[in-house]
């Protein structure tokens, strides 16, 4: 009954350090994706990492992801929600959707991910 118990309790840890070394995968697979989707749809309006080349053309004034990820209480499902509503800031120019809000439920969650992951204050 000894050898059971171990051999259970050995298969649990192996099977819960699987787990969370999947989940950790996956969330590193949904940065990165965030990422890609970010320097695609987003740049021309953001500075979307720390070692941009390119200032955005668009946008003057809008916040960069750092400094967005470090705002307090935000949350993936807090900027999920806000893509997909934000429009133009600038008066000058028609009150359109912004790119963001045209990309897919999951590629807002990726970037979110990717936003939450450039977070320096804890």
């Amino acid at each position: 009954m000894n050898r059971l118990a171990v051999g259970l309790a050995a298969a649990i840890t192996v099977f819960a350090v699987t787990e969370a070394g999947s989940q950790s995968q996956s969330k590193d697979n949904a940065v990165r994706a965030g990422q890609s989707v970010a320097v695609t749809t987003c740049i021309s309006c953001h500075v979307v990492s720390r070692n941009q080349p390119l200032e955005p053309i668009l946008g003057h004034g809008i916040p960069s992801f750092e400094e967005i990820a470090n705002r307090p209480n935000v949350t993936i499902d807090s900027l999920t929600a806000a893509m997909k509503v934000a429009r133009w800031h600038d008066p000058g120019m028609a009150p359109t959707l912004l790119p963001m809000s045209h990309i897919s439920d999951t590629q807002r969650a990726q970037v979110a991910a990717y936003i939450l992951s450039l977070r320096t204050q804890p």
